[in-house]
């Protein structure tokens, strides 16, 4: 873990954005709250923690992280087929209302996306380069225990 501390800061103080991606429940949020924040703010860097994309920025912080990320990226990947993955409601919320306040973060912003299956995680790991909301380059991160 110390290596992906490492390597998120790194980015970050570079001003560039990364996409953090793992499964449910393997302590993203809790290595985010209390590995990488305390580190940032160790650096002078000031933070903000937004929960999800229903949350706007409210400080100029240095960095901002925003917790359950959606990405459409991948939606035929995770579809599949199956045209009843997504709702509608769900899609509209994320396309006219997340993606707007993902795209008024500032560049030096972690997102952090779930995916549970493996090969979901490595589609994204290998494909997902410019973020779907904005446009911008964004770097990839797995999270493994």
């Amino acid at each position: 873990m110390d290596d992906l501390l490492t390597k998120v800061s790194n980015i970050l103080l570079q001003l560039k954005s990364v996409v953090l991606v793992g499964p449910t429940q393997s302590g993203k949020t809790h290595w985010i709250k209390n590995n990488l924040i305390p580190n940032l703010e160790s650096m002078g860097k000031s933070v903000e923690y937004l929960k999800d994309g229903h949350e706007i920025s409210k400080d100029l912080a240095d960095i901002v992280i925003c917790d359950e990320v959606e990405t459409l990226f991948d939606k035929k990947y995770l579809q599949n087929g199956d045209e009843n993955y997504y709702t509608e409601e769900y899609l509209n919320t994320v396309r006219n209302k997340w993606y707007k306040n993902y795209s008024t973060l500032p560049a030096s912003t972690l997102f952090v996306i779930t995916r549970n299956e493996p090969s979901h995680i490595n589609n994204l790991f290998q494909n997902f380069r410019r973020a779907d909301w904005d446009n911008r380059e964004i770097e990839i991160l797995k999270f493994e225990k």
